[in-house]
């Protein structure tokens, strides 16, 4: 039967099936569940037929916040449905879907293409075991898999049972002909939503020694499984089934008890190593249990991923509540409780609420507190807490993340279904989350910035007496805002020394006596500065500023510095360097080998480029100050070159006069925010990255960025500062117009002086801020901290 033939005889013989009729209806529905759980609610209102709520726009909208994150790896690319071609079909490949079916043909056809749909950026294969189907239904089956695996390129292998043996039996079976490195054991009666084939396999890739993992089971209009409990005396339960709402506090990556087999994915020598399910319990019941004990007893985890949404239409097997069904139950329920008695004295009696079932697996729980949740698609400094981050989950610490402004926009959604997704476990209130228990929970307090401390340090000291505070400077505030201050009262360079001695300004008894401390700075270098009030009022400010930083330093047992400038400031103020950390940017030793490839393997890769990039967000006040500078280092450089044309991308609005100053000009094209992938393809059209900052602190993200992309960098001190870059060998200073005009001019008439500076650069970047040297810091900090 022909590709077509087949989908036009499926489609007509669906159309005739009640249950199958729906389960296309049901299938949108689990599309908006990702935005839903998101929001960390599911409500009956929000499982009714989109079609009936939801315009196609809208639709459309809801689908994209369903993926999980920055990460390619969870989410495949293209459109659902859309045929794969060239797939080498003897290479063997990532993920053997076993699927055991017992007739029920259709329902067996629709999962597989749900699974192939899903699976586009993988290469799948499926295996059915057929465990004694009627010739009628093996016959839909096999006619479904031929059309499908041509449609959507994939292998699969036929296998029947000549005597039904049930769902372990098939799965082993299955397997024995599995050539995927991954299995993902699959119920005929299971449907996957989009994005959760890949989110179950990222996680069981990302997880700390993730065993397990499954997706978050879907009923006809509640959940009916997030994770299985297992109680001591071997009773086991579907955790919070028939809830129309899941958890906020579980909305993430997490351990349980067990996960239902009907979908589970693990890596295939695991499985192999464990002997595959028990064959004790027959023909079904507890053989999932009993593998996630199998698993945790060999130091692996059994991981559920709320993000990964499936549909499952219970009891196709026994029943929804058969005589067969409670016989079996019953009996292995017995050999279970046998063969692990052991293990269970370690689990909680049955009545205990779900919540405090989790609770058990949190061990080695740290807080994290700042301002807001990390968005890394958005700016530099949510990347490099993103890292660190992953670097804790990835040393079996566990981690609460306190935004003290808990609020989530639209357009932050992806990102924060990103961190969830990965195990950072999001806390709503402060007051709650250090002080709603007996003792407080956590082995260790990471706080960001010094405005955050300022709102949370009474909380601390009351609830979390003693506990170790590891303070991050994110970068030294008060150097950012003397900068500032100076930047209006003086040309060119502020250096550290400068901003902290205006600071100190500040800390007259009066404001006369810092107005004197100020003219007397000031102008002595710039005679015709003007000390105002507002002036006077500011170096207050920000000396009030500085004592808030040097106190939350003082009280912590380590301080994240940003640069070798930060530590040098802080020491010069009586910090002890015995605190001060140098954790400044961190990039992904994978993204420091892809830039490596960049301006190695391509001799003449700058020869067909033009131009210049600046990345930055608007929210920003040095890259406003930045990009109107960049108007005019952009004319200056198109009188020498006419076709130059400088590229601006930054999330946010800029001011209004800037706004239109950049639409309006014809050397530059303002992008706004741009993905990840539009803006690796951007960085590959230009020369380099111009960076004129005249104010700011701590190291630059859109430095390093540069680098990272294969491009070097012209820039101004303040831009530079920190990098460990060297002048002329890995990058170009500019402070003057003319400096920038003949930086660009260099490399534009010398391609290869480009990929000098731009392949010398990067290996400062990767010698400074990669992520392996990052973690030997961190190890310390760990040691200090936890294992204590």
């Amino acid at each position: 039967m022909g590709v077509y033939s087949w989908i036009e005889r499926l489609s007509g013989l669906l159309r005739q099936q009640p249950f199958l009729g729906g389960c296309f209806e049901d299938q949108a529905i689990l599309k908006v569940l990702g935005p839903i759980c998101a929001r960390g609610s599911l409500r009956k209102s929000d499982v009714v037929p989109w079609h009936r709520r939801l315009g196609k726009t809208e639709f459309s909208v809801l689908k994209e916040n369903l993926k999980i994150g920055k990460d390619v790896s969870v989410i495949r690319d293209g459109k659902r449905g859309k045929k794969k071609k060239n797939l080498d079909q003897d290479a063997d490949p990532l993920i053997s879907v076993v699927m055991p079916f017992h007739n029920q043909g259709l329902m067996t056809c629709q999962s597989v293409h749900e699974l192939a749909q899903d699976s586009a950026k993988f290469k799948m294969e499926v295996v059915v075991v057929d465990d004694e189907s009627s010739l009628e239904e093996v016959s839909i089956v096999k006619s479904c898999l031929r059309g499908m695996s041509a449609w959507f390129d994939f292998r699969y292998t036929y296998v029947r049972n000549d005597v039904s043996e049930g769902y372990s039996f098939s799965c082993n079976k299955g397997t024995e002909m599995a050539r995927g490195s991954v299995l993902l054991f699959a119920n005929n009666d299971m449907f996957v939503s989009n994005g959760a084939v890949g989110a179950l396999i990222n996680t069981l890739v990302t997880y700390p020694k993730a065993g397990i993992v499954g997706p978050l089971f879907l009923g006809q209009r509640d959940i009916q499984e997030l994770g299985g409990v297992i109680y001591n005396q071997a009773g086991a339960a579907n955790a919070f089934r028939g809830h129309t709402q899941v958890p906020k506090q579980l909305l993430m990556a997490h351990q349980v008890d067990y996960i239902s087999a009907a979908c589970i994915a693990m890596e295939k020598d695991v499985f192999i190593e464990l002997g595959g399910f028990d064959r004790a319990y027959g023909r079904g019941y507890y053989e999932d249990t009993d593998l996630a004990m199998a698993v945790r007893h060999i130091g692996l985890r059994v991981v559920l991923q709320p993000f990964a949404v499936v549909y499952h239409q219970e009891g196709n097997t026994f029943g929804a509540d058969s005589k067969e069904k409670r016989s079996l139950m019953s009996k292995n329920k017995q050999i279970f409780r046998e063969k692990w008695k052991d293990a269970l004295v370690d689990h909680m009696p049955e009545g205990t609420p779900f919540l405090e079932t989790r609770e058990r697996y949190m061990t080695n729980l740290v807080l994290w507190i700042d301002q807001v949740i990390p968005t890394p698609s958005y700016d530099s400094g949510s990347q490099r807490m993103w890292e660190i981050l992953r670097y804790l989950l990835n040393s079996d610490v566990q981690v609460d993340f306190l935004p003290i402004h808990y609020f989530i926009p639209q357009e932050w959604l992806a990102d924060v279904a990103f961190i969830r997704s990965r195990g950072i476990r999001l806390q709503p209130n402060k007051n709650e989350t250090l002080c709603g228990k007996t003792t407080c929970p956590y082995k260790a307090i990471f706080i960001a910035r010094p405005n955050t401390a300022e709102e949370v340090i009474k909380l601390v000291d009351r609830c979390c007496a003693g506990v170790p505070i590891v303070y991050d400077t994110v970068d030294l505030h008060f150097l950012r805002e003397s900068r500032e201050l100076l930047q209006q009262n003086k040309e060119g360079y502020a250096s550290p020394e400068e901003a902290v001695q205006l600071a100190l300004c500040g800390k007259g008894k009066n404001l006369e006596k810092s107005r004197e401390c100020i003219e007397h700075m000031i102008m002595t270098t710039h005679p015709n500065a003007e000390v105002t009030p507002d002036l006077v009022v500011n170096v207050t400010k920000v000396y009030k500023r500085l004592q808030s930083e040097l106190d939350i330093v003082t009280r912590s047992v380590t301080t994240f510095v940003m640069s070798d400038v930060e530590d040098h400031v802080l020491q010069s103020q009586g910090m002890p360097a015995s605190k001060m950390k140098l954790i400044s940017n961190i990039y992904p030793d994978e993204s420091i080998s892809m830039g490596r490839k960049l301006v190695q393997d391509e001799r003449s890769y700058f020869e067909k480029r033009n131009g210049g990039i600046f990345v930055g967000s608007f929210q920003h006040v040095p890259n406003i100050v930045a990009v109107r500078n960049l108007i005019r280092i952009t004319d200056a450089i198109r009188i020498r070159h006419p076709d130059f044309v400088m590229h601006i991308v930054g999330s946010h609005q800029p001011p209004e006069d800037l706004h239109k100053q950049l639409k309006n000009h014809r050397g530059i094209r303002f992008h706004g925010f741009m993905a990840d992938d539009d803006l690796t393809a951007l960085y590959s059209q230009v020369m380099c990255a111009i960076v004129p900052l005249s104010t700011g602190a701590g190291v630059k993200g859109k430095v390093a960025a540069a680098y990272l992309h294969g491009i070097p960098v012209i820039g101004s001190r303040i831009a530079l500062e920190g990098m460990g870059l060297n002048t002329d060998v890995d990058c170009f200073l500019a402070e003057e117009m003319d400096e920038y005009v003949e930086s660009y001019s260099r490399i534009r008439h010398n391609p290869e002086l480009a990929r000098q500076f731009a392949s010398h650069g990067l290996e400062k970047i990767a010698s400074t801020f990669s992520y392996s040297r990052a973690t030997q810091l961190l190890d310390d900090v760990l040691k200090d901290v936890i294992d204590k």
